[in-house]
């Protein structure tokens, strides 16, 4: 009996081996702490339902397992039985044993395979829930993530990113409850099974065997992962590729690249393409080599048994057992390693989403300021010897001081780099300064919450971006419930009525993606619309009118000074002469105040804003005379 025991130790022991191989030391701590932080990760996820969804299916999976470890016991009782070679202990005497041990081993088939079935089931429904809320707080924390970090990826390169993701903790969630656990249960009865009917000679073998398909196992989980890092940057990389020609596909059309794109797209699909070949050439030679020690071991134990029912030692239904059992220990044994060669698949998969969810999200605010924090009505902005860069490279913004006084519109002028958009973003807080502050109502920036300090601000950017959604989708988000008549009113006061009457299906139109269905003016009206419908206490106009012509670029300010009537306005201006009426403007150059004043006496200091405003007079002119010859 002691030596039994041992061996049953040894078979156990081995069958753990794989994890703990130290064949891979790095690659195995490096797994096991990407499934640490996959388990913090998604544990606030896990609710009461999802627990006792997971809870019974554990059970199922016990129940199943179960009843497959002792279902060929009930078949050897049965064989013996049925040939006169079974004790009366074995058939207790009843002269309907053979029926009822018949009736065991069906039953114990089919409420086995009806416990696997319930088990999907109950998995299905928590695994779904799960990913819905995982999935759901992946979006979120990418879409708080700073837009430093979304200037610096592709957008399909998250996107894969997050579906790898997604793909990796199905693959650990599954293997964690489908294989590694049944696996176990069914090792551990087989053992004491073996231990209880037969010798330690094949026990021997069992461990053996058991020792094999743990060094196969680790050898094959090592380089399953390593394909699989491979394999998940390649794909990253093909979905950035495909994405980036999708979402430009306006150009691709205009200078005929659809060759040049294509071609991009396909360099990245052959890499990957190479990447799964070299994935399936690793999972074929660790399938290869397990089919060695499984033919290996049961050429052994088949010989042995065959040499004992020769010696009159075993029963029929004793080598039936054994035969049965070393063909089904194979599969829990496949199922221990498919499973941690798999689960170490899904940790690779995982990894890159983990370390998105690492990324810092927006600063929190530091201070108390709120929504109310400086009254309500116009808000006063205050620059107070700010200095800005993007990359610890150049200046940008160069200790600049200045303020915006509540009410009154303030334009800011100057040539291409000269800091005018980087202010925009430094009020939104899309970056933060290197030095100085800023004020809002008296308040620093840093004393907001960004999404509080947000609302307070409605931005009309040079290229509205829509979503492929309705009109009244698109005007009142981000509140796109909104009443209709408050998107109705929003519109007429952008003076998108005229368009809504000619769309076909008016406010429910969609616009499709980033608005293509609308032409540029269309679109800028209606992100005035959008802005007016926020009622803002700050306005921001970046550029707004730079890329139309001039009938629709007049027409836009006039729904931009319609629309911040009465509340502080900061321009951004690249065409003079949609700020002449300004009550502030700043000419910025290198990152400094060159020039500060209204219209007229800028043009009297005869300074650098003059020269652009001549400059551009100048152009204006020229093209108004070209156009004239051309009419002539």
């Amino acid at each position: 009996m002691p030596v039994r025991m041992s061996i049953s130790g040894l078979l156990w022991g081995s069958c753990q081996s794989p994890p703990k191989a130290k064949a891979l030391p790095n690659s195995k701590s490096k797994t096991t702490g990407n499934l640490k932080r996959a388990l913090n990760a998604i544990r606030p996820e896990l609710g009461r339902a999802e627990i006792a969804r997971l809870t019974a299916a554990f059970f199922c999976v016990v129940a199943a397992s179960t009843l497959s470890a002792l279902g060929p016991v009930a078949l050897k009782i049965l064989i013996d039985t049925l040939s006169g070679e079974g004790s009366p202990a074995q058939i207790s005497g009843l002269v309907f044993a053979p029926l009822l041990v018949l009736a065991a081993y069906v039953g114990a088939q089919a409420f086995g395979r009806l416990a696997g079935e319930l088990r999907m089931l109950l998995f299905g429904g928590a695994e779904q829930s799960i990913s819905r809320k995982l999935s759901r707080k992946l979006f979120a924390h990418v879409m708080a993530l700073p837009m430093r970090f979304h200037l610096q990826r592709a957008t399909g390169a998250i996107a894969q990113t997050l579906e790898n993701g997604l793909q990796g903790y199905r693959l650990v969630m599954q293997h964690a409850l489908f294989t590694i656990l049944p696996g176990l249960i069914e090792i551990v009865i087989m053992a004491a099974i073996l231990a209880h009917f037969f010798d330690w000679v094949f026990l021997a073998v069992f461990a053996a065997c058991a020792l094999g398909y743990g060094i196969v196992f680790t050898d094959g989980a090592r380089k399953v992962l390593r394909a699989s890092r491979a394999l998940s940057a390649a794909r990253i990389d093909a979905n950035a590729q495909l994405a980036d020609g999708l979402l430009n596909f306006e150009t691709v059309k205009s200078f005929s690249g659809e060759d040049a794109v294509t071609r991009r797209y396909d360099d990245t699909l052959a890499t990957t393409q190479g990447r799964w070949r070299a994935f399936y050439r690793t999972r074929f030679a660790n399938g290869a080599a397990i089919a060695v020690v499984f033919a290996a071991g049961l050429a052994a134990i088949l010989w042995l048994a065959v040499t004992r029912v020769q010696a009159g030692a075993m029963t029929i239904g004793d080598f039936v057992l054994v035969n049965t059992y070393m063909l089904q220990i194979v599969r829990p044994l496949e199922l221990l390693g498919f499973g941690i060669r798999d689960i170490g698949q899904g940790a690779a998969y995982i990894e890159r989403m983990l370390d998105l969810l690492d990324e810092d999200p927006e600063p929190k605010a530091r201070g108390t300021g709120t929504r109310d924090a400086g009254g309500d009505g116009p808000a006063r902005i205050v620059f107070e010897n700010v200095t800005f860069s993007y990359n610890q490279g150049r200046t940008v913004l160069d200790d600049l001081s200045f303020a915006i006084e509540p009410g009154s519109v303030t334009a800011l002028v100057g040539s291409s780099g000269g800091g005018k958009s980087s202010i925009v973003r430094l009020i939104l807080r899309f970056y933060e300064p290197d030095a100085g502050r800023i004020l809002f109502d008296g308040v620093p920036l840093t004393d907001y919450p960004a999404a509080d300090l947000r609302r307070l601000i409605a931005v009309v950017p040079q290229d509205t971006s829509l979503f492929n959604a309705s009109l009244a989708f698109n005007i009142g988000f981000p509140d796109y419930e909104s009443a209709r008549e408050d998107v109705e009113r929003a519109a007429r006061l952008a003076s998108l009525d005229t368009l809504v009457q000619k769309l076909p299906e008016g406010f429910d139109t969609i616009v499709g993606e980033r608005g293509l269905k609308l032409s540029g003016g269309e679109k800028q009206r209606v992100a005035i619309a959008r802005a007016s419908l926020k009622q803002p206490r700050l306005f921001i106009a970046d550029e707004a009118t730079s890329s139309l012509d001039s009938r629709t670029e007049a027409e836009i300010v006039d729904n931009l000074a319609t629309a911040a009537r009465g509340i502080t306005t900061l321009i951004i201006a690249h065409r003079l002469s949609t700020i002449v009426k300004a009550d502030d403007i700043i000419v910025l150059d290198n990152g400094r105040i060159a020039e500060r004043g209204r219209h007229g006496d800028l043009l009297a200091r005869d300074g650098l804003y003059a020269g652009l405003w001549r400059a551009q007079t100048e152009r204006e002119d020229g093209r108004d005379g070209e156009e004239g010859d051309g009419r002539s």
